[in-house]
């Protein structure tokens, strides 16, 4: 009974967070993955497979990457509001004028790389996914084909996340694991640059037909001004990023570099007059990091009723270390993260593989978990807020379009992922 209460509890959570239900037909209010996740967590208090003292376990545990994601938005969202995006934008859009559209696609492609290395994937999809509709249906009214395939370039260029802070649940698992910022980042770094390079040249493979017929169209030109808060807030910014590997090497936490960057930021704010607080407030969403809080705790249910178990002796089966047991252990998450979404996915393998042989195999764990979610959208929540910002701006996608692209891009880039970590 107890593992029909956890695993129901799972697909039922994952289900509202991605289906976003009305509570009903007559009133607007809707779950949200903050709120379907408050929903897991409260059926699994009430049937006893969560109890007080793991909610302080998990608050213990994340509170320190929880922050360091919220003083991230806080940063981000002072650049923000100078303007910052927007100018790029333009300059962006002013070249392209003159240029061919697979310049400007290799362009967007390599934004959308650096972008959520720098801040995070889920606030690069909210910024970019908008801003590369509006930009290719000024360049290309005519060719809606164009625009989509600007939008995976923005969806699919952040494949295996190249450092601890680009990706929310990748900051969960090294703070479990120990990892610093620097330890990860000179093993996956390397990765993400051989995936990125081999994404990048499926997509133009996939699209050159569209690419090679597109033409700009010409308009005058758009001047956006510099806001006088921009330049410090951009300084800013990219100092923080750099602050990272410093303060690593002297044994200091990304929490703490992140208060400090998010504490710069509303001093920029409020010296440049950029925003209002509660404005830049606005920046940070409580419903993804209640999501992040609450998933961890519903996939604590599963612990208690032996999934992790199970899954530790699937991971088992071969020699843990080899090739082998990477293999099985990346495919095993990126299938399990396409299917259930990677954050529980995540947080499953990080429970299941034991740090004895090293950090390696959950290396190997988020791995799977970075590139899995190319295959269905309710693998993430970046490709939830991906689909649902294409469907607002009226750009029609459909399933079946996703899962080709996806697994095209998917199955080389995973494999040659897991062969980089083995060699490495």
């Amino acid at each position: 009974m107890e593992q029909v209460v956890a695993y129901s509890t799972l697909g039922v959570t994952v289900s509202l967070a991605v289906l976003r239900p009305r509570f009903g037909w007559w009133t607007q209010l809707r779950f949200t993955p903050g709120t379907a996740a408050l929903f897991g967590v409260t059926v699994l208090l009430l049937t006893g497979l969560l109890t007080p003292e793991q909610l302080l376990a998990a608050a213990r545990l994340q509170w320190r990457p929880l922050l360091a994601l919220t003083c991230i938005m806080i940063t981000t969202g002072v650049v923000q509001e100078v303007g910052a995006f927007d100018r790029l934008a333009s300059w962006i859009e002013t070249r392209a004028r003159t240029r061919s559209a697979t310049h400007t696609f290799s362009v967007i492609f390599l934004l959308s790389l650096i972008t959520p290395s720098l801040l995070n994937n889920d606030a690069a999809i909210l910024i970019l996914t908008p801003a590369v509709i509006a930009l290719t249906r000024r360049l290309y009214p005519d060719n809606p084909r164009a625009t989509l395939a600007f939008a995976f370039a923005v969806f699919l260029a952040p494949g295996v996340a190249p450092f601890i802070v680009s990706n929310p649940m990748n900051m969960i698992v090294a703070e479990f694991a120990g990892l610093d910022f620097n330890g990860y980042s000179a093993v996956m770094l390397p990765l993400s640059l051989a995936g990125a390079a081999l994404t990048y040249g499926l997509l133009r493979l996939l699209f050159r037909a569209v690419l090679r017929t597109t033409t700009p169209t010409s308009a005058p030109r758009t001047t956006v001004h510099r806001h006088a808060g921009e330049r410090p807030a951009v300084i800013l910014m990219l100092a923080v990023f750099c602050a990272y590997p410093i303060a690593a090497a002297f044994g200091a936490q990304i929490w703490f570099v992140s208060v400090g960057g998010a504490l710069g930021a509303l001093l920029i704010s409020r010296v440049y007059r950029v925003a209002p607080a509660k404005k830049v407030a606005a920046h940070v969403s409580p419903d993804i990091l209640i999501f992040l809080w609450g998933i961890f705790l519903v996939v604590q249910g599963l612990r208690t009723v032996g999934v992790v178990e199970a899954l530790s002796g699937v991971y088992a089966s071969v020699p843990v270390g080899s090739g082998a047991h990477l293999a099985l252990v990346g495919t095993t998450s990126a299938l399990g993260s396409a299917l259930v979404d990677n954050h529980p996915m995540s947080i499953l393998n990080m429970l299941a593989i034991s740090g004895a042989h090293g950090t390696r195999p959950l290396l190997a764990a988020l791995v799977g978990g970075d590139i899995g979610p190319r295959l269905l959208p309710i693998g993430s929540l970046a490709g939830l807020l991906w689909m649902d910002l294409l469907r607002r701006a009226g750009v029609q996608i459909s399933i079946g379009k996703f899962v080709k692209v996806g697994t095209v891009v998917l199955l080389p880039t995973l494999a040659v992922s897991l062969l980089l970590l083995w060699l490495l």
